[in-house]
């Protein structure tokens, strides 16, 4: 289902409004609290609209769409005037004040994801996300054996197993193994929604690949996560049952993954490994990965670990990058004092880069924030820099620190971009140090990413397997230090 409604900034358009929203959510299978809930806040969100987004006597348009994708119901509100009133907007989304007067109305346990996008001088929109899958594996008929995995379990007989892409019918099955593996740990929740499994792969944002055993048993799994908007793709979800390892199907699966990202003209692949240990960094190094980037308490320091104890910080990864087609000449505009390490990156990267100086941005950028309230973490992406945009970062990492209680804040800036080497410098003023590059993570290409933290982290939890990674995590920490020491 797919619905538009296009209206003017006029108050007598929202008896209208709240018809098409109260008629469309009641065909969507949600509980009567939810459906009010969004109801409350379409209605609340146009009408801050129309009484905000323009300046007082100018006409202008407003544009609501409610759109259902395989599970997945998503409500825009869309307005293209006045650009500060992003900062309003941002504070109702993230007041402490009792859930009846956040959200316009609605509940926060209503909704599944909050963003609000800022689009410089062609305005604002907020959108929200909530899924109609919301059976945990746990509640399944089917998940009546999800005790943990035992490592030491005996093998399985030998057999032939079949590598391929998952069919809907075995997504409870990979929610299964995925729990039997992680507990309920795992980063990305999704995978123990069995229903959000199978959307994901309808909707081609994730696509799973499965080993399957003779009798039909999913002992493996991996995926390819499309959540960039650039030409690559996440590798992860990855779990083999004990009981069918030593027999190369993780590097089967990996090898059919690789091959549909190469069909699908992908220029690369990235993985997160932790830094609780240096596992996940040594399998990275030894299939070709180039450590490019350290995102410092990236999880809550609850994240659970096999093997390892409780965490006494948040947790950091290491990004690596692992290319599918040559890569090609960057220009980057840096401040001076990153160059050295930039240049070293790429060079390790096998990618020729040069520098620009870069010129002080004009007029308006744009701003996309996400929010993940559950780890405290959040992402500022500004693909469009203007003499704003420092202003307009601070402003919204201020909103999501004081009052959606962020732990930690990363910046994503367009390294080609002629304004990102003065863009990073003034952020360094508000507390924003390096923290690496994110190849082809945009349509435009390359980001460079800066991260905010509430509290100080140690270096001595954070495991480097090699001297590359310890070199980049020292020079991150070093970093924070130094615009920590200016605040």
């Amino acid at each position: 289902m797919q619905l538009e409604l296009q209206l003017t900034n006029d108050e007598r358009v929202l008896p209208s409004v709240r018809a098409f929203a109260h008629e469309t959510l009641r065909q969507v299978p949600l509980s009567p609290g939810d459906a009010a809930g969004l109801e409350k806040l379409v209605v609340g969100a146009v009408e801050d609209a129309v009484a905000h987004a323009y300046r007082p006597g100018e006409e202008g348009a407003i544009k609501l769409s409610i759109n259902d994708t395989h599970g997945r119901l998503e409500l825009l509100v869309r307005d293209f005037g006045l650009p500060q009133d992003v900062a309003d907007l941002e504070r109702r989304l993230h007041a402490e004040d009792d859930s009846a007067d956040r959200l316009f109305g609605c509940p926060a346990s209503a909704i599944n994801e909050v963003h609000w996008l800022a689009f410089g001088p062609e305005g604002k929109a907020l959108q929200v996300r909530k899924w109609l899958h919301d059976k945990s594996i746990t509640e399944h008929t089917e998940a009546a054996n999800l005790a943990p995995f035992v490592e030491s379990a005996p093998l399985a007989p030998q057999q032939q197993y079949t590598v391929r892409r998952m069919q809907p019918s075995e997504a409870v099955q990979v929610s299964q193994l995925m729990y039997r593996t992680y507990g309920g740990t795992y980063f990305n929740p999704d995978v123990y929604y069995p229903e959000r499994v199978a959307a994901h792969n309808a909707n081609g944002s994730v696509i799973s690949f499965v080993a399957v055993a003779e009798d039909g048993y999913v002992a493996g799994h991996i995926a390819l996560e499309l959540n960039q908007p650039g030409r690559v793709a996440e590798s992860g979800q990855a779990a083999v049952d004990p009981a069918h390892r030593g027999r190369g199907l993780l590097e089967r699966m990996k090898e059919l993954a690789l091959e549909v990202a190469t069909q699908r003209n992908l220029i690369g692949w990235y993985a997160d490994a932790v830094a609780v240990h240096e596992l996940t960094q040594k399998s990275n190094v030894n299939h070709g990965g180039k450590l490019t980037g350290v995102e410092l308490g990236i999880s809550p320091k609850t994240e659970k670990f096999r093997g390892f104890g409780e965490q006494t910080q948040r947790v950091t990864c290491l990004l690596y990058f692992h290319w599918l087609k040559p890569p090609t000449e960057r220009t980057v505009c840096l401040p001076p004092r990153h160059r050295d390490l930039v240049e070293l990156i790429y060079r390790r990267l096998e990618c020729p880069v040069k520098f620009t100086d870069g010129v002080p941005p004009t007029g308006h950028g744009t701003l996309a924030v996400k929010a993940d309230p559950g780890a405290g973490t959040a992402f500022i992406r500004a693909d469009a820099l203007g003499a704003d945009t420092v202003h307009a970062v601070r402003h919204a990492k201020r909103e999501l620190v004081e009052r959606s209680h962020a732990q930690v804040v990363f910046v994503e800036l367009p390294l080609d971009d002629p304004g990102t080497a003065e863009v990073v410098a003034g952020l360094a003023a508000f507390g924003f140090g390096f923290a690496g590059i994110a190849p082809h993570f945009s349509q435009r290409g390359d980001l460079v990413r800066l991260v905010y933290l509430v509290e100080p982290l140690a270096r001595e939890p954070i495991k480097t397997y090699d001297a590359d990674a310890a070199q980049l995590v020292d020079y991150v920490l070093a970093e924070q230090d130094r615009v920590r020491a200016g605040l």
